[in-house]
C-alpha cells in the first residue's frame, strides 16, 4: 500500500538513452488535502447558501480547478534525453517550458535550504543561480530515496553530460589579481561591506534609545521598557560586531584566522583542515535575498565538521569568482 509520505518522494524512470525525474510529487498530497478542504466547503455551501446560478457555477469551477492544478503539477517532470543531448522540463507532464542543451549544463549539485536539502541541475553560465529542481526535498542525510537518487540517477545523467561536454566545464584561469581579497604581504583579508551593516546596527541603537525616551513608553511598565531597550541595544551590538569581523587567510602560517572586536566566535583554522565549500541560497517571504558562501573544516577529535561564513553574494558570477580566488589563495 502506498503511504502518503511516499507520494512526496522523487520518482524516476531510466530507459536506454533517457532519464525522466518527477521532483514535484508533493503536489499530489497538497492536491488531495486541498480537495478534501474544498469538499467540506462545497457541502457547507450547498446546505446553507443559495446564490444565483452564474455565481454558483464560477465558485464550483474554482473549487475544482485548484485541486486539479496541484494534482497536475505533480506530473511535471524533467527529461534528460541522451540520444539528442537535450534536457527538457514539461509542466503537468505535457507543456514544454524549458529546454537546455547538455553541453551547456554543469551538473547536478546539492542545495541546502531551511534545514533540509534538495538536488538541482545548474548550467555552466549560472552554476550558483536558481537551477532546475530535479528532486524532492529531504530532511535526513540517510533518506533512502535521496541515496537511491544519488546512486542510480545522478551517475547516468552525468554520463550524458560527459558525452556532450565535461561536467566540470572549462578549466579556471590562473588568478593574477584579487577582487574580493586585500593582499598585504601574503595575508589575504576577505573584503566586506561594512557601511550597510553599520547602518543596520545604528537603526537598532536608535530604536532602543527612542523606546527609552519616547512619551508613548510612559504607559509601559519599567520592566517591559527595559526589556525592549536591552533587546534593541543587544541586537545592535551583535550586528555591529559582525561589521568588524575579519577573516584572514595567512599563507605564511597556512592558517585561516577569524577575529572580531568582542572576541565572539574567534577561530584559527589550519589550511590542512579544509573540508569543502557550500553555498546556501537565502530567501525571505519567497524573495531571494542572497547566497551565503560557507567553508567547512574538520574539527579535531570529532567526526563532525565546523563551518565559517566567508561572504554573501547576489550573482552566480560573483560566487564563482570568489571561490576561484579562495582556492588560489589556499593553493587547492
Amino acid at each position: 500500500m502506498t503511504s502518503p509520505k511516499s507520494l512526496t518522494k522523487t520518482r524516476w524512470v531510466i530507459d536506454a538513452n533517457r532519464v525522466v525525474v518527477y521532483p514535484h510529487r508533493i503536489s499530489y498530497l497538497l492536491g488531495i488535502l486541498v480537495a478534501l478542504v474544498f469538499a467540506c466547503i462545497v457541502v457547507a455551501y450547498l446546505t446553507s447558501v443559495h446564490g444565483d446560478t452564474f455565481t454558483t457555477v464560477c465558485f464550483f469551477i474554482f473549487l475544482v480547478a485548484v485541486p486539479l492544478w496541484f494534482l497536475g503539477y505533480g506530473n511535471t517532470y524533467v527529461e534528460f534525453d541522451g540520444s539528442r543531448g537535450t534536457t527538457q522540463r514539461k509542466l503537468f507532464g505535457l507543456i514544454p517550458v524549458k529546454t537546455m542543451y547538455m553541453n551547456d549544463l554543469h551538473g547536478i549539485n546539492i542545495v541546502t535550504q531551511n534545514g533540509g536539502y534538495k538536488y538541482k541541475m545548474f548550467s555552466k553560465k549560472d552554476r550558483y543561480g536558481r537551477g532546475v529542481l530535479v528532486s524532492s526535498g529531504y530532511r535526513k542525510n540517510t533518506d533512502a530515496n535521496a541515496q537511491a537518487f544519488v546512486d542510480q540517477v545522478v551517475p547516468v545523467i552525468h554520463g550524458y553530460l560527459d558525452k556532450y561536454g565535461s561536467v566540470a566545464g572549462s578549466a579556471p584561469q590562473p588568478i593574477t589579481s584579487y577582487k574580493y581579497y586585500n593582499n598585504t604581504g601574503g595575508s589575504y583579508t576577505v573584503k566586506s561591506k561594512k557601511v550597510v551593516v553599520i547602518i543596520f546596527s545604528l537603526i537598532f541603537f536608535a530604536v532602543g534609545i527612542y523606546a527609552w525616551v519616547a512619551h508613548w513608553a510612559e504607559d509601559v511598565s519599567p520592566t517591559q521598557k527595559i526589556l525592549v531597550v536591552v533587546i534593541c541595544l543587544g541586537l545592535g551590538l551583535i550586528v555591529l560586531q559582525a561589521a568588524f569581523v575579519s577573516i584572514v587567510f595567512d599563507t605564511a602560517s597556512q592558517t585561516i584566522i577569524k577575529t572580531g572586536p568582542l572576541g565572539w566566535g574567534n577561530k584559527s583554522i589550519p589550511f590542512s583542515d579544509f573540508a569543502g565549500f557550500q553555498t546556501i541560497r537565502k530567501s525571505t517571504n519567497m524573495v531571494y535575498t542572497g547566497t551565503e558562501v560557507h567553508m567547512y573544516y574538520r574539527l579535531p577529535n570529532s567526526e563532525k565538521n565546523g563551518t565559517i561564513l566567508l561572504h554573501t553574494f547576489k550573482s552566480s558570477g560573483e560566487i564563482e569568482r570568489f571561490l576561484e580566488e579562495t582556492k588560489s589563495v589556499m593553493k587547492i
